[in-house]
């Protein structure tokens, strides 16, 4: 274990609350991975210490210790990369996309999905390296893995609301396009997500698209979707 990840550990395992103070379980969250029972804000509170504490890491430190989280035992250790993914932005814009499609197979379940690739990589990481980023989801969609296909749809909710650039809005219909018939709540949940960070920016083209293709969408895509063109809310 990465002796970085190993002063993290120590510092999950002493906040662990009591048992009064557990609100989840793990099945909830998608994994049956070891859980300390920590709140999303403890987590990224002892992540956000540490790079304070660190704010010289080397790059290399940074993608040991990134891997080495991402193979520790708990849910809340396979978490932790987010919030390093946040507080070291260059480091995360000169990473291999294949190493993040690697770390992508070490995460099982929405939540740590979602941990990764919810808001975490911009528009403007994504357009700065179209071609490898455009290549990279449609790998995503693809893989037998369910984990890594939820993975390629929810990596693109935070730049479809931040860009107007129609290859980010092509992209994501087709994805969803390719996707639509499956069944996994992982899957319908996150094209109905898509679809409704689209209408920020895409607002008449989400709209045409909903209306052509309602039949075949899953019906909480089409819902709720539905609902946030009308109310504008979620």
């Amino acid at each position: 274990m990465n002796p970085h990840h190993q002063a993290i550990l120590r510092q999950i395992q002493s906040t662990i609350p009591g048992r009064g103070q557990v609100k989840q379980r793990p099945e909830h969250l998608g994994t049956a991975r070891r859980w300390y029972g920590l709140k999303n804000e403890q987590t990224r509170r002892i992540l956000q210490d540490f790079s304070t504490a660190h704010k010289d890491l080397s790059y290399s430190d940074w993608r040991a210790l990134v891997d080495s989280l991402y193979q520790g035992e708990s849910y809340e250790e396979r978490c932790a990369p987010r919030t390093l993914f946040h507080k070291y932005p260059r480091y995360r814009r000169q990473l291999p996309l294949p190493q993040l499609d690697a770390w992508l197979g070490c995460l099982n379940g929405w939540a740590e999905v979602d941990s990764t690739c919810q808001t975490v990589f911009t528009d403007k990481d994504l357009l700065a390296d179209w071609s490898g980023w455009s290549a990279l989801l449609e790998s995503l969609a693809g893989d037998a893995n369910v984990n890594k296909r939820r993975a390629a749809l929810v990596l693109l909710t935070a730049p479809i609301s931040q860009s107007e650039d129609p290859r980010i809005l092509d992209l994501s219909l087709a994805l969803i396009e390719r996707l639509k018939g499956e069944k996994d709540g992982r899957i319908t949940k996150a094209i109905s997500w898509l679809l409704r960070k689209g209408v920020k920016q895409h607002r008449d083209a989400i709209a045409a698209y909903l209306e052509a293709s309602a039949p075949s969408l899953p019906a909480i895509a089409v819902r709720e979707t539905r609902r946030k063109l009308a109310t504008g809310k979620k």
